[in-house]
């Protein structure tokens, strides 16, 4: 994907407003909207690509607050999508028999999630199911790409509506997640590691005041780290994500399941071996 972004000269940033084309079709796209999905940025710097986007002919705007792909920006997702599919021509980790059973219950699990009573809303997971199927798929991982997306937004949709009930802005609680998963931390360390999304320095420094006002961290002594409280609540909401995403499973029964298991160990097993004999 980067190198066919490379070689269509894509300003930086790409990726923002591309992926929102590959998910919202011919619908509007909305900052709102598109934050429903991806909910740990800014507003203001996703505004700032969608913008880069119109300037480059990729979007337009639709005369409200939102964004339509014209078709200069259709044909350049399009060939991302291709090259991104293109890469994966060659990777034959497992028989094709074994692969369709691999689809036959990704499926399955994947229509059971998306009939799931709701709330929390299938946002995500609804919009790939729509608009994916929009684009080609020719070889069988570009299947599986799908299909496990498909789920991997079910699980995200379920992520994100179990920490929002805290009332936490979505910069906030990544903070939270990557104490979680170090020692204690200088607010320079912390922000290195969580300004990819554009989050400014600024930004973090109130998220940090804001985790510790709820008693989620601590900031003592010139170092930042997660406390007892933001620990459980963090571990809350993962079991709680958990039990909502394993749920439609149940439509497999215990020798299906061992089956899937047992094929996804055989498809990464696979997928390994390709690796190790790619040049």
């Amino acid at each position: 994907m980067d190198k066919a972004a490379t070689e269509m000269e894509l300003k930086p940033g790409w990726s923002t407003w591309l992926f929102a084309i590959w998910l919202f079709g011919s619908e509007p796209i909305t900052i709102a909207n598109f934050m429903r999905i991806f909910p740990y940025g800014l507003a203001r710097h996703n505004e700032e690509r969608f913008a880069s986007a119109v300037q480059h002919g990729y979007l337009i705007s639709d005369g409200k607050d939102g964004y339509i792909p014209t078709e200069f920006g259709m044909k350049a997702a399009h060939k991302v999508w291709r090259a991104a599919g293109e890469s994966l021509a060659s990777l034959k980790p497992m028989p094709e028999a074994q692969m369709e059973k691999v689809f036959d219950y990704l499926a399955r699990i994947g229509d059971a999630a998306l009939s799931a009573p709701e709330p929390p809303s299938h946002y995500f997971m609804a919009h790939k199911r729509e608009n994916h199927q929009r684009y080609e798929v020719l070889y069988p991982l570009e299947r599986f790409v799908v299909l496990f997306g498909e789920l991997a937004a079910f699980r995200d949709d379920m992520y994100i509506a179990t920490w929002s009930a805290h009332g936490v802005e979505g910069h906030a609680w990544e903070v939270l997640d990557i104490l979680s998963q170090n020692d204690a931390l200088t607010f320079d360390e912390l922000h290195e590691k969580t300004s990819g999304r554009g989050v400014t320095r600024e930004v973090h420094a109130a998220d940090v005041m804001e985790l510790a006002r709820r008693g989620w961290a601590d900031d003592a002594a010139g170092k930042i780290q997660i406390t007892a409280a933001g620990k459980q609540v963090r571990a809350e909401v993962e079991a709680e994500t958990e039990r909502l995403f394993f749920a439609p499973w149940a439509c497999l029964n215990e020798s299906e399941l061992e089956e899937l298991a047992s094929l996804a160990g055989q498809l990464r097993d696979g997928l390994r071996d390709n690796e190790q004999r790619l040049p």
